[in-house]
């Protein structure tokens, strides 16, 4: 069961791989240990699931993990937004940007494009 202070990511096993590799060059933080034993886990786990961290952690995890290649950089997005949550987009009004057709209007004996 998933405590409050939990952070689940959904990572596939090409970026489990890239990051089993890449937590040997992160510098030492607090935790990594921890962190090493969760990532093989759920590497040599039968099936993909969801790799569950204390939100602590995850934080000190994605602060030093340093991406090298591209699953690891995918792999350390997908933390930073498990950890931070998603964007918030407040200021659109939760509404799209539309194409507005231009205005012609007739100025005289020209058209004019407004």
């Amino acid at each position: 069961m998933r405590q409050e202070g939990d952070v689940c990511v959904s990572w596939t096993r090409a970026e489990l791989i890239a990051l089993k590799e890449a937590i040997e060059m992160t510098p030492n933080f607090e935790g990594r240990q921890e962190v090493r034993d969760i990532l093989k886990a759920a590497f040599y786990a039968p099936r993909l699931r969801d790799v569950g961290f204390e939100r602590e952690l995850a934080q000190r995890f994605a602060n030093r993990l340093v991406p090298v290649d591209m699953p690891t950089a995918m792999a350390r997005a997908k933390l930073l937004t498990a950890v931070r949550g998603r964007p918030r987009r407040e200021h659109l009004g939760h509404r799209r940007a539309a194409i507005v057709p231009s205005v012609t209007r007739d100025v005289g004996s020209t058209v004019v494009a407004a």
